[in-house]
């Protein structure tokens, strides 16, 4: 479930405020959602992993179906480093059929991207938008280089850096895998209590 904070956004200012593109918001199938899922156990073997950059925006009520959905974990997914975005680069041209050579600068595209908080699925989109059928049948006669790509990359709009902190901030709180686990009682706390309770009487 891509962008998953609309399927439990039931707040209609808000869904305006974040212009939502379509006619109808897909919180309308949030209750019947939650109501199917009930019905799922373990011996199904079925899991439903939501991705969302922005789930701060379910607050109050929403935010607590969103929570309770996904109840075992949630993971944040910090932003490429440098040497992440050239694994990312390398990996995604091969992927679609291109071919890295000594006029690609893969150093220059990690770095801008990395510098400019670009995301793993934002390179995708624009390597796909240059590695064509059509691109890649001259392939060998023209190389790709890095100057193809940047014009993919400017019409994007980078991950804004205050809305990672504030996402990390969320993860941390609302992670229930992430929250501190109580101290064990021992017998010598246990003891206090009990005189405590005599004195008090």
């Amino acid at each position: 479930m891509d962008e998953v904070e609309w399927t439990f956004l039931a707040d209609k200012k808000k869904i305006k405020a974040n212009n939502w593109p379509g006619e109808k918001p897909p919180s309308r199938i949030m209750k019947d959602l939650i109501k199917e899922a009930k019905f799922v156990k373990a011996p199904d073997r079925v899991l439903f992993v939501g991705c969302t950059s922005r789930p701060y925006l379910c607050e109050k009520g929403d935010g607590k179906k969103l929570n309770a959905f996904f109840k075992d974990c949630k993971i944040g997914l910090p932003l490429p480093d440098y040497a992440s975005m050239q694994v990312i680069w390398r990996h995604l041209i091969t992927k679609h059929g291109g071919v890295v050579t000594d006029a690609l600068d893969l150093q220059a595209l990690s770095w801008v991207t990395r510098t400019s908080s670009y995301t793993a699925g934002q390179v995708n989109v624009a390597v796909k938008k240059v590695l064509t059928q059509r691109r890649l049948q001259r392939m060998l006669g023209k190389p790709l280089t890095h100057f193809e790509f940047v014009p993919h990359l400017a019409r994007q709009k980078p991950f804004d850096r205050d809305d990672f902190v504030t996402l990390m901030k969320w993860v941390e709180k609302n992670d229930p895998q992430g929250k501190k686990e109580e101290k064990p009682k021992t017998a010598a706390s246990d003891k206090k209590k009990g005189k405590g309770a005599k004195k008090k009487k």
